[in-house]
């Protein structure tokens, strides 16, 4: 699907993979603004019920990256990982496995495409994941970059 969401009740309910965070909102929106009491209250037939769940778990994924991004841009503003634990519910662990996870693809793709994230960048991060003492998955920050200690070089 290219931008334009299924009709509520329409028997494809379409990839909603393939929009963007707010495509998938405002098509969200959409359905539950046209959606009748009954679909709302659970009897919907099959092809509602599939296009909210889609709709859904795109918003869901969406949005965890978009809260790892904002996570990363609060360190490197100098929020401590503890105040990021206390506004988000997550653990330090979470915070730190989760952050590490998007970091290495931002980095690849810093260095394939010239977007992401610049090695000294991720550094500057994890150093200040760990200046709290929490540790980073595996003792290593992401793929091919040095070890934690080294990281505060």
């Amino acid at each position: 699907m290219s931008g334009g969401a299924a009709a509520p009740g329409s028997a494809d309910p379409g990839p909603a993979s393939e929009l963007g965070l707010w495509e998938a909102v405002d098509a969200y929106q959409r359905i539950i603004e046209t959606a009748t009491v009954a679909e709302l209250a659970g009897s919907g037939d099959a092809a509602f019920h599939l296009r909210q769940a889609a709709l859904e778990a795109v918003i869901e994924r969406r949005m965890a990256v978009r809260a790892v991004i904002s996570m990363h841009q609060a360190l490197l503003a100098g929020v401590p990982v503890a105040r990021i634990v206390q506004a988000t519910g997550l653990s330090a662990g979470q915070v730190a496995a989760r952050w590490a996870a998007w970091a290495g693809g931002q980095v690849r793709l810093g260095e394939r495409a010239g977007l992401g994230m610049s090695r000294r960048e991720c550094q500057r991060a994890a150093a200040a994941i760990t200046a709290g003492g929490t540790a980073l998955p595996g003792g290593a920050v992401v793929a091919g970059l040095p070890a934690v200690p080294d990281m505060h070089k």
